[in-house]
């Protein structure tokens, strides 16, 4: 028998129990439908996140000083006019021999700044949480709070919001960007906003036992958002943290709290990141995020394919049946292929194709409804986004060439497995047993 003859053969053989040959794929079906979805999903959610986090910037990387003693606005530093130099003073007193602290200081920022690659190195340093900040225009006053710094968590690496007026880009000194709600708080209606970029304001600290200072400002820009937020220039921002804590030098003393990185590209921001680590300081990149993001979606793909796989081991042991009993029906006519010269090695190959051809039609019937169900979803999911003014677009559910090929592959082994015994049963009969049989 050539390959041909035994193709035909198995193709026909299928066509005589049409009903039992798609009952038997129908484990196959259940178990590759299941396979595809949830590889589709994890496909789609993965291009989704890496879609989210490329829109922040991943060219975009923050660095902080290395963990040690001291630290200003988290319980160290020495003695301040708020209850946080009280706090930091006491937290001095407990700690025995702190780790020496990598701060960074200017000489730093000059240099990373001069580094190929480079296109901004935004210097910041926090303020206490205990500050009482005030925005004072006039004769109204309103208590904010300060945005930036370690206030800003993951936003630091994103990029900035377009702005409702003016530009979001601070001046070295004596620049001010306002938030619409800390605006409003002061009277200025939304038609007045652009008129007042420009304008002076004054920020005023206040200490818990009535000091104050001012620090006068021009408002440069507005963002939108609901919470009375302020940005100030750092320079200013700096001068705000030595007057708390009562020490005119403590950029040179603490250096600052926090870098913000734009390069040139992610490849570049990678570099940095490397060369940062080494220095010792701390990192925070979104590269170093989505990677976590991908070991996560990755394991937990893994295990819903291995739980999906149950469905196709059962198939396995459906599609043996299935060809163990096609054997006991078709003993006397095995025995006449044999008695016309077929070889037990075609015999086998031959049941082995009949079990492929089973799992490429459960492959292909699983394949095409985990596609169908998947553009249904993508549709439903995308419709209640819409509903919930929700701002995601795009597919959770995404087919790949890939996962096509590999489906119906996956699919015929399957099959071809569950075959193996069965063939091989087959191709051991005696021809003359065979043809006595009833």
């Amino acid at each position: 028998m050539t390959n041909g003859d035994i193709i035909r053969t198995a193709a026909a053989n299928l066509g005589r129990r049409k009903l039992r040959s798609l009952l038997a794929s129908l484990g196959v079906v259940v178990g590759t439908l299941t396979i595809v979805l949830l590889i589709s999903l994890a496909t789609g959610v993965r291009a989704q996140i890496n879609k989210q986090f490329e829109s922040l910037g991943l060219d975009r990387l923050s660095v902080r000083p290395s963990a040690g003693g001291g630290g200003f606005g988290r319980g160290g530093g020495g003695g301040g006019r708020g209850l946080a130099g009280l706090a930091g003073r006491a937290g001095n007193g407990n700690a025995a021999n702190p780790p020496a602290k990598r701060m960074i200081s200017p000489e730093d920022v000059a240099r990373w700044r001069a580094l190929p690659g480079v296109l901004k190195a935004i210097p910041e340093v926090d303020l206490p949480n205990a500050v009482g900040l005030e925005l004072q225009r006039n004769d109204r006053t309103r208590a904010v709070s300060m945005g930036g710094g370690q206030n800003t968590g993951i936003g630091a690496l994103a990029a900035p919001p377009a702005p409702v007026a003016g530009t979001l880009e601070l001046p070295e000194a004596g620049g001010l960007i306002a938030s619409e709600a800390a605006l409003q708080a002061l009277g200025v209606v939304g038609s007045e906003v652009e008129g007042l970029v420009g304008q002076s304001f004054d920020a005023v600290l206040r200490t818990s036992r009535g000091e104050t200072q001012v620090f006068p400002l021009k408002l440069v820009g507005v963002i939108a958002g609901r919470g009375a937020t302020i940005q100030v220039s750092p320079v200013n921002r700096i001068a705000m943290k030595s007057w708390w804590f009562n020490k005119p030098d403590i950029l040179e003393t603490e250096g600052y709290d926090m870098v913000t990185f734009r390069t040139s590209d992610v490849t570049r921001a990678h570099e940095l990141s490397t060369q940062l680590r080494a220095e010792g300081l701390q990192v925070q990149s979104l590269e170093a995020i989505v990677e976590v993001a991908d070991r996560i979606l990755v394991a937990i793909t893994t295990m819903l394919a291995l739980l999906a796989s149950v469905a196709l081991v059962v198939a396995t042991i459906g599609i043996a049946n299935t060809m163990v009993m096609a054997i006991y029906e078709r003993t006397r006519e095995i025995g006449v292929l044999k008695a016309m010269g077929a070889s037990s090695a075609e015999i086998r190959r031959l049941f082995m194709i009949e079990a492929g051809f089973i799992g490429l039609i459960g492959g292909v019937v699983g394949l095409l409804s985990g596609w169908f169900a998947g553009v249904v979803l993508n549709l439903g999911i995308a419709w209640y986004f819409r509903s919930q003014d929700m701002t995601v677009r795009g597919d959770f559910f995404t087919m790949t060439v890939a996962l096509a090929a590999g489906t119906i592959l996956f699919a015929i082994m399957i099959g071809t497995v569950a075959g193996l015994l069965p063939a091989r049963r087959a191709a051991r009969l005696d021809p003359l047993v065979a043809l006595r049989h009833e």
